[in-house]
């Protein structure tokens, strides 16, 4: 007897393949508190460019803050959205920064690299409670 896949099956089998959203926002948030400040990678066949580590986490916040912001708490909303603004901030091309900030040389020494490492590290804490 041969068992042929029925297409509810394949429907069940592609939910369970889905990424959890709020586990790939964290990771993504992760790669940014991480982000060359000499911890090892962790994720190190990952592209760690600033650019792809800036659109990974936008597109993450984008979808959790679309399907969830409802169920995440005060503290969670506030620390996301302290990490949103720097990031655009500094993605204003010109305005504020110049494009030298999206080098792997600023990524390690900028100061607001660093600024961005350390609102990472509070968002994580505001989603682990």
């Amino acid at each position: 007897m041969v068992y042929r896949k029925r297409s509810c099956d394949k429907d069940l089998y592609e939910k369970e393949d889905q990424q959890d959203p709020l586990r790939e926002l964290t990771r993504a948030i992760r790669r940014l508190a991480a982000a060359e400040s000499g911890q090892p990678a962790l994720f190190p066949d990952e592209d760690g460019s600033a650019i792809e580590l800036v659109r990974d986490f936008d597109q993450r916040a984008a979808v959790v803050r679309e399907s969830y912001e409802d169920q995440l708490s005060a503290p969670q909303v506030e620390s996301l959205t302290l990490l949103e603004q720097k990031l655009s901030t500094m993605a204003r091309d010109g305005a504020e920064f110049d494009a030298d900030i999206w080098t792997d040389e600023a990524l390690r020494t900028s100061e607001h690299w660093a600024d961005v490492r350390q609102l990472a590290a509070a968002v994580l804490d505001a989603f682990q409670q």
